[in-house]
């Protein structure tokens, strides 16, 4: 069943011209002329036991927060993928994705690489925990100097000192260090060069008349408002969940699921 599926995607990938196929089924030895995105640690076998109408919608959902993450892994930013799942090949076209156009919106404030960075790394905190658990972080990036004037710290910077090389988020060798200060309270303060200047910050602002989705607590209101006061970019972990969203101008633009996970 598997080798049939991909055989007819790539065949169909053929016809339309597509740049990749994401593929939400077991891996298996199998190459072809066109790149092959895995989607690891998804279990769709509940899919059997629906209707041919819920196996799409679900799928196309599952594609959708794939092809996300494929755009911020800057692997393509236009053009058709073709997904297949276990009961149906979808074709996808990454620029019409309806949230697309809210990571563009995200240049003017901070450079691509640092967003993307950024964004992986929270994924990887979102699935990752630590130590067996599940942890909620967030980040805020911007002026510092601005983000200062509505923020304090209660513990020592565990940042402060440091050479630049070790504070830059872009780094994945700088990667294990944030996911160990991602457990403290408070917020990861980023420049918008991609460096960290501090861990474990307070903001002293309340979420107050905001337009948020239900249930989100208080982290997620104080970042939110410190972006429609200060111009500046806020990214978010749940702790339960595990979903990352981003914030800006006092609204969430972009919600990103932590199960959907496409291999690097």
């Amino acid at each position: 069943m598997t080798l049939t599926m991909l055989n007819a995607a790539v065949a169909l990938a053929n016809d339309v011209g597509a740049k990749a196929i994401v593929s939400f089924i077991e891996p298996i030895e199998f190459t072809c002329d066109i790149p092959i995105i895995w989607v690891k640690d998804l279990q769709l076998d509940v899919l059997r036991d629906l209707t041919m109408h819920d196996i799409l919608e679900i799928s196309e959902r599952h594609l959708h927060d794939a092809a996300v993450q494929i755009y911020i892994a800057q692997k393509y930013e236009i053009g058709t993928v073709i997904g297949v799942f276990p009961y149906a090949i979808l074709i996808y076209d990454i620029s019409q994705g309806k949230e697309f156009i809210s990571v563009k919106e995200f240049d003017d404030l901070v450079p691509r690489g640092v967003m993307s960075a950024i964004l992986q790394l929270a994924l990887e905190i979102a699935v990752e925990g630590r130590e067996g658990r599940s942890i909620g972080t967030a980040f805020i990036i911007g002026n510092t100097e601005d983000i200062g004037c509505h923020s304090h710290s209660a513990i020592i910077n565990p940042y402060q000192g440091h050479r630049k090389e070790v504070r830059d988020i872009t780094n994945r060798d700088n990667w294990e260090s944030v996911k160990e200060f991602a457990q403290l309270d408070g917020v990861f303060v980023v420049d918008t060069t991609g460096s960290i200047q501090s861990a474990g910050r307070y903001l002293d602002i309340k979420g107050e008349d905001l337009n948020l989705p239900h249930g989100l607590g208080g982290r997620h209101r104080a970042i939110a408002s410190l972006t429609r006061i200060v111009p500046s970019i806020g990214v978010t972990i749940s702790e339960s969940g595990g979903t990352v969203r981003v914030f800006k101008n006092g609204e969430c633009c972009l919600t990103i699921r932590s199960d959907v996970r496409i291999r690097n």
